[in-house]
């Protein structure tokens, strides 16, 4: 049973190896066997399993050591890296599959080649250098030179190399790893241009331009901003907005880079220290850099000099003011005969009473009552026609552009006021639809009161043609759909064609015989100064309905 053969015992487990040599112990120890052959005999078979326990376990280790050994080669030749070895004379020693197809060769053609085959001429020199200082040195180098893979395509490759001593010939060896940064280079280089072509581009603008991080630091900024403050371009760098614009100017920007740091864009207006003495005026937008998380990584600041706009605007509307003037002097003028006989009846009222308490007094027989109520009535008449004098007064007042939060309903009013005579002189049907608790409009009260008193007359005079039991003017306010407050002005005249229509803002373009084509004109620059829109269109009333809107403040 124990005469176990060495072909057998190489069919058992370790465990089977084990317990077979516990059963020759244990024979060993009984009195049978004793005889001295008995005990050398499994003596020797003990042993005998043991080396072959010892020779399994190297077996097994070997195998373990191939397979971690395929392993490693397996990861070396797969690697999506290049690697390669290369002894002192650059000769190629060792380089893994991606290499080899790196370079366009099998593996069996490169191995104790020159590396320097694949290097372009003007890099050689490069190369060699780099070579030679890797294998002097123990840390790791860089060089980036260009090759000619197999299939003629230039490749630009980044090498970084370090000296070791090979373990098997004592010699030393440089290895290496080698990337392809032909790519990440033509990536770069786009970048690089469109850079040198934005920064080109925002250079030559007269806008100052610079990006602000989220911690308010300059990270960019265009030649215009530079010189604008005098400064050179690293002055400016990672330097504060503070520190840039001053403290002054800071505390009416900083509430709005807050706001713009948050991710809204904002604009707003403030004088910067720059330039010469006399005082400059910049108009700034503030645009937030954020992702699609609504993280914001800094502020994009434009910033334009409007100095000079600002002076032309103000050119533009004192004569905007003079033309609306002289068109409110000459609308006077043309309703002279209707100013006139609105005051002749305060001033004859005046007269008559005033003549009445004379005879009073002179009697001697009249009551102090009476003589008071006439006295009374004068100072009625008295302030009926200064009221008359006062509205014409400031109607037709030369002053500057004063905006004010204004009733539009008041407005119209006011130039009905003007226009009562004309309104009665026309037989015309006032009939009037005043939306309400109206939001206020910031406006100059005049020129907004001009544009509808010209309204008005022109829809009085359009109706002069037709019968006057059909003269009917409606006025309508309202806030519409987009939250600005808009006014219509409807009359029932013979309409106007459509060739009409489109010119009828166009300046010195008149439906009337004698009328000079300016009112319209100067209404439409009027309401667009004040950032409204007017238009007309056709109503049901076969006449036309002029509209205008102003913005809500």
């Amino acid at each position: 049973m124990l005469n176990t053969t060495v072909s057998e015992l190489k069919k058992f487990s370790k465990q089977e190896l084990l317990e077979h040599i516990e059963k020759i112990q244990a024979l060993n120890d009984k009195p049978l066997c004793l005889e001295a052959n008995c005990i050398t005999r499994h003596e020797l078979e003990v042993h005998q399993i043991e080396l072959e326990m010892q020779n399994r376990e190297l077996r097994e280790a070997q195998q373990q050591l191939e397979e971690t050994r395929d392993c490693y080669a397996d990861l070396y030749d797969f690697a999506p890296v290049n690697y390669i070895s290369l002894d002192e004379d650059g000769i190629i020693k060792n380089i893994n599959l991606t290499g080899a197809s790196m370079l366009g060769e099998v593996r069996s053609n490169i191995v104790e080649r020159p590396f320097s085959k694949w290097i372009c001429k003007y890099d050689l020199e490069v190369f060699t250098n780099h070579l030679n200082e890797a294998l002097k040195s123990n840390k790791k180098l860089t060089a980036e030179v260009s090759m000619k893979n197999g299939s003629g395509d230039i490749l630009e490759v980044m090498i970084e190399s370090i000296g070791s001593q090979d373990l098997g010939t004592n010699k030393l060896v440089c290895r290496s790893v080698i990337f392809d940064v032909t790519e990440y280079n033509r990536k770069k280089n786009e970048l690089f241009l469109q850079a040198r072509q934005l920064k080109l581009i925002t250079d030559s603008l007269p806008v100052l331009i610079a990006y602000l991080d989220a911690g308010e630091k300059h990270l960019f900024a265009n030649k215009t901003y530079v010189d604008s403050f005098d400064l050179l371009p690293n002055d400016i760098i990672d330097k504060t907005a503070e520190e840039i614009w001053g403290h002054n100017n800071y505390k009416i920007g900083s509430n709005y880079l807050k706001l713009s740091l948050a991710g809204q864009m904002v604009k707003f207006d403030m004088e910067l220290p720059i330039g010469d003495e006399r005082t400059k005026y910049f108009h700034t937008t503030l645009i937030p850099d954020y992702d699609n998380d609504s993280i914001v990584y800094g502020v994009i600041v434009l910033i334009g000099d409007v100095t000079d706009r600002l002076a032309i605007e103000a050119i533009d509307r004192k004569r905007l003011l003079d033309i609306a003037h002289f068109s409110r002097l000459s609308a006077m003028g043309e309703m002279a005969s209707e100013i006139a006989h609105e005051l002749n009846q305060p001033l004859a009222a005046i007269s008559i009473y005033s003549d009445a308490c004379r005879r009073m007094v002179l009697s001697g027989k009249s009551e102090s009552e009476d003589i008071i109520q006439s006295l009374t009535d004068i100072s009625v008449q008295a302030d009926r026609a200064g009221a008359v004098i006062r509205r014409i007064r400031e109607f037709v007042s030369k002053k500057d552009i004063q905006r004010n939060d204004t009733s539009i309903n008041e407005l119209v009013q006011g130039a009905l006021q003007l226009l009562a005579v004309e309104i009665r002189s026309h037989n015309v049907e006032l009939i009037l639809d005043f939306t309400e608790d109206l939001p206020v409009v910031f406006v100059d009260q005049i020129l907004i009161e001009q544009v509808i008193f010209n309204l008005i007359r022109n829809a009085l005079e359009a109706m002069d043609d037709i019968e006057q039991h059909r003269r009917v003017l409606r006025i309508h306010t309202l806030v519409s759909q987009s939250n600005v407050i808009e006014v219509l002005i409807d009359d029932s005249g013979p309409g106007m064609t459509e060739e009409q229509l489109k010119k009828i803002f166009d300046p010195f373009q008149t439906t009337k015989s004698d009328g000079m084509g300016m009112g319209l004109a100067i209404s439409f620059s009027i309401i667009e100064a004040h950032h409204g829109r007017l238009w007309c269109v056709p109503n049901n009333h076969s006449g036309t309905t002029f509209s205008f809107t102003l913005p809500t403040n």
